[in-house]
């Protein structure tokens, strides 16, 4: 497998292009499925196969539950969850967050996006991966989950701790995971008390003063998945709005856009062209790099023998640019027409619950960004973006200049 893709003058996307195609250079292979020493698991890049892991859960599974602190890190969450167990679970979150809930927190979201927006164009010169991305994630889940995102004490407490939270969890699911004992792990480990302590007062009272929010929901529908369900469980479902694919996919759609004034000034004229530039952006970044799955039993996949217990990384932005789905797949092209089945919020049983909250998130802070500003692009004076992440894989810092 090849990328043949380098920088080109002619074409405005070819410096993001030329540059994710080398982060994804390691993994390129003719093979769609090899074995990896480096990793002690096997690789997986095509799309049909991929798939195949991630449709069928009773051959297939996560190993998260299996990872040293994963119980601490998640609780009774989905991503610890197997079976029945997972699929109530599944089933209930869905109800919770599902495409209805997405369109009827939209405008809101967008009322988020554009105040934000506001502050950041007084601003001038901002970061827009922590000032923007993150936080409109972090800001617009604290809104609908039910807290009070006008205190900006208690935003800036619970981002600071997030961010936090975040290097954990990117340890956690990367290669084979990190030590408990470990700094970054006990850092981690701090910072979560610490966003107990302060959102879980507001939890509980939520049980006997329920108001129009996700909380409360969470409260009257919970019992529907485990007759013990209390406030931890309803903690530990609220981490996935918090802190998700969200923040870097925003990150990588905005780099796209600095590098690019012709697609924004295209964008800002025709607004109803970002829902097809942020799929297109879900293809092509695949924010979620590596999901990970275990051989349940032995089983054939893609001409290879896997043995029980056998450790499975697939490589969701290699799937996403399986040829055989995908003209010029390692181009971005906002105008690819849609229809097509990407694997950037994963597929079958382990479907991201999040996907439709998260798309429209994403839909609706980049209108935003594009009405508040005549122009924005990156600030040659402060430090170049750099692309990182095994698990979560984006780009920051964006230093940019707003107009």
């Amino acid at each position: 497998m090849t990328t043949n893709v380098t920088a080109d003058g002619k074409n405005p996307n070819s410096v993001v292009e030329h540059e994710v195609a080398l982060t994804l250079a390691e993994w390129s292979k003719e093979q769609s499925v090899y074995w990896s020493d480096a990793r002690n698991a096997w690789i997986v890049t095509h799309f049909a196969e991929a798939a195949e892991i991630l449709k069928d859960s009773n051959t297939f599974w996560r190993n998260v539950s299996d990872r040293e602190g994963s119980s601490e890190f998640w609780g009774r969450h989905l991503m610890n969850l197997e079976g029945r167990d997972h699929q109530r679970m599944h089933a209930v979150h869905m109800h919770f967050t599902g495409e209805p809930f997405a369109e009827r927190i939209r405008d809101r979201v967008r009322q988020i996006c554009y105040e934000l927006c506001d502050e950041l164009v007084r601003q001038g010169r901002v970061e827009l991966s922590a000032e923007y991305a993150n936080c409109a994630v972090l800001l617009i889940g604290l809104d609908f989950l039910g807290f009070d995102i006008s205190d900006r004490s208690l935003v800036d407490h619970v981002d600071a701790q997030m961010s936090i939270r975040a290097k954990w969890k990117e340890a956690l699911l990367s290669g084979v995971g990190i030590s408990l004992d470990s700094k970054i792990a006990q850092d981690g480990r701090a910072a979560l008390q610490i966003i107990r302590d302060t959102l879980l007062p507001i939890i509980k009272d939520r049980r006997e003063h329920p108001q129009d929010d996700l909380i409360s929901v969470m409260w009257q529908k919970g019992g529907d998945v485990f007759p013990d369900w209390n406030e931890h469980d309803i903690m530990n479902a609220s981490w996935s709005c918090l802190d998700n694919e969200g923040k870097p996919l925003q990150r990588g759609l905005l780099y796209i856009l600095c590098r690019n004034q012709e697609l924004q000034t295209k964008l800002r004229r025709n607004p109803s062209l970002v829902p097809d530039f942020v799929q297109e952006g879900l293809r092509f970044l695949s924010p979620l790099r590596v999901m990970q799955r275990v051989a349940k039993k032995d089983v054939e996949i893609g001409g290879q023998q896997m043995r029980k217990g056998d450790a499975i990384s697939l490589i969701t932005p290699l799937a996403n640019r399986d040829a055989e789905r995908w003209a010029c797949p390692y181009s971005f092209d906002p105008a690819r027409p849609g229809g097509v089945t990407n694997l950037a919020f994963g597929y079958g049983p382990g479907y991201c619950v999040g996907r439709y909250v998260g798309r429209m998130e994403a839909e609706e802070a980049i209108k935003a960004i594009l009405a508040k500003t005549s122009k924005f692009a990156l600030d040659s004076a402060n430090a170049e973006p750099q692309w990182a992440g095994d698990f979560a894989h984006s780009v920051s810092p964006i230093h940019a200049i707003l107009e």
